[in-house]
């Protein structure tokens, strides 16, 4: 029994893959927090780089050498003085040692423009999501004067501009006002025209306006955004063969 034990465990340790202890001994501590480690943060002594080109690993080298290997150029100083050598690249860990790499980790080398280039067009697109989804609010009151009529649209034209949905609510004031009767309501409409032809050069209507009692909201968007095809104004252009119009309060 105890023979069979020891031939079983020896046929184990036979098919089990060994990876040499140089090259999967960290070097010193990482950083956790790092997204992505790099040059001397990668913890492995030797590492396979991938070839930029074929796309696959080339032969196992040191650490060292592929971080003083990185591509530099020299950069004229301000003033007098020599020429300042500047680092082009880094390397960049892409795996961990597996069986697949003969037990070695693999590295990239990215240039460091190129990433910044890729970094801010990310940035500038995760900005983009988060204004698309963004939607403000800015309040007309039924007897607002010409001076606060202008002030809002600046509000408004500032995040039209900035790619942000407006909405713009025309109700009475929270202390009290007028009726939205039928005696002040053409009055009421012509200045939720007003207001609306004054951003027509900036933003357009991308639904069905909100129509109650005492209140109209009116949903605009910049020129640049296409009308939601969800949207009413949408499919009502569709029947029609035209660009989305404004939809005027008390329209179906």
């Amino acid at each position: 029994m105890q023979r069979q034990c020891t031939n079983f465990l020896s046929r184990i340790a036979s098919q089990t893959t060994i990876f040499p202890r140089r090259h999967l001994i960290s070097r010193f501590a990482s950083n956790a927090k790092d997204a992505h480690l790099i040059n001397d943060d990668i913890p492995y002594a030797y590492v396979r780089v991938v070839d930029p080109v074929t796309r696959k690993p080339l032969p196992p080298q040191p650490l060292t050498e592929v971080i003083n290997n990185l591509a530099t150029e020299l950069q004229p100083k301000k003033g007098s003085g020599a020429p300042k050598s500047f680092v082009t690249q880094y390397a960049q860990l892409v795996a961990p040692p597996s069986e697949a790499t003969d037990g070695y980790a693999l590295v990239k080398l990215v240039g460091r423009r190129e990433a910044a280039a890729r970094e801010k067009i990310q940035r500038l697109k995760a900005q983009a999501s988060r204004r698309a989804s963004e939607e403000k609010e800015i309040q007309f009151a039924w007897g607002i004067g010409p001076a606060d009529v202008q002030h809002k649209l600046r509000k408004a034209r500032q995040e039209l501009s900035r790619g942000v949905r407006v909405q713009l609510v025309f109700a009475r004031k929270v202390s009290g006002g007028a009726e939205r009767d039928s005696a002040t309501k053409t009055k009421q409409n012509v200045l939720v025209d007003e207001v609306v032809e004054a951003l027509a050069d900036i933003g357009r209507e991308w639904r069905i306006r909100d129509e109650r009692k005492n209140m109209v909201a009116v949903y605009v968007q910049d020129l640049q955004r296409p009308i939601p095809h969800k949207s009413m104004l949408a499919k009502q252009a569709a029947i029609q063969g035209s660009q989305p119009d404004p939809v005027q309060p008390g329209n179906p």
